[in-house]
């Protein structure tokens, strides 16, 4: 069997690789008990998750069901005042602290209450949904959220990288090398590689009989961002931590971080 020249591997290896159910990048809130100021609010979600929440990592309306449903009104959310440009607001990000672009926040039509003197963090008005600015000194509720993500900073093949997060399955989570079948979630997955110690970090990404794959068996659904026709060796896909826009091929004998994703 041949596709533009190059041979295809043998269907067993192909099977041994791609066997395993389809995974997601998924993403969990959890609402703490207590109530905190939003930079200890912020610190808990660092220490026991993974950040405060952002609009980018939660579904607004089902969030707003939840919180009115437990009767949660004004929370802490991920959204501070830029210290150095006062009239810009600013999304967290566990990459960079930064997320949105000051202008995409401070004219969104989400801001409830106009914004008060000397009130530099966010909050969460669940009855209104909208933004709302506050005191960061007051203590309110907050939310964190975590993701079944797992970066791993060992240097392995990328086969050996595969047995390491299959290895690591155990009776409540199945893991494996991360598929990123969702493209949306690129600009993520990046941003969650800023504590890798190599600049790109094995995916689950695989060149098989004429095709890329990931290793959860789903192919790559846009076959023309890396080649259809790669050199003998740059068989294994890598995304980088740096927000390169296309995942790159590299040799499979390399070594490097990897990033595990489980259900």
């Amino acid at each position: 069997m041949e596709r533009n020249g190059c041979s295809a591997l043998a269907l067993l290896l192909l099977l041994s690789v791609v066997a395993w159910t389809e995974a997601e990048v998924e993403k969990t809130i959890f609402f703490p008990s207590q109530k905190l100021t939003w930079e200890k609010a912020r610190q808990y979600c660092q220490k026991h998750h993974i950040d405060l929440v952002t609009w980018d990592t939660v579904d607004p309306n089902l969030l707003t069901t939840w919180l009115l449903e437990e009767g949660f009104i004004n929370v802490w959310i991920g959204l501070h005042r830029d210290p150095e440009e006062s009239l810009v607001w600013r999304w967290i990000n566990v990459k960079t602290g930064i997320g949105l672009t000051g202008d995409d926040v401070s004219r969104s039509r989400n801001w409830g209450l106009a914004q008060a003197i000397g009130a530099s963090c966010g909050s969460y008005n669940s009855l209104t949904k909208t933004w709302e600015s506050s005191l960061c000194s007051l203590e309110k509720p907050f939310i964190c959220y975590a993701d079944n993500l797992v970066v791993v900073t060992e240097n392995k093949t990328w086969e050996d990288a595969l047995n390491h997060c299959r290895e690591m399955t155990n009776k409540s989570f199945k893991f494996d090398l991360l598929s990123v079948t969702n493209s949306s979630d690129y600009g993520y997955v990046s941003d969650r590689l800023y504590r890798a110690t190599t600049d790109e970090v094995w995916t689950g990404l695989r060149f098989l009989g004429g095709e890329w794959w990931w290793s959860d068996g789903e192919s790559l659904d846009h076959q023309e961002m890396l080649p259809d026709c790669p050199s003998q060796w740059q068989h294994c896909g890598t995304v980088s931590k740096n927000n390169t826009t296309n995942w790159t091929r590299r040799d499979c004998s390399e070594r490097r971080n990897f990033i595990c994703s489980y259900e």
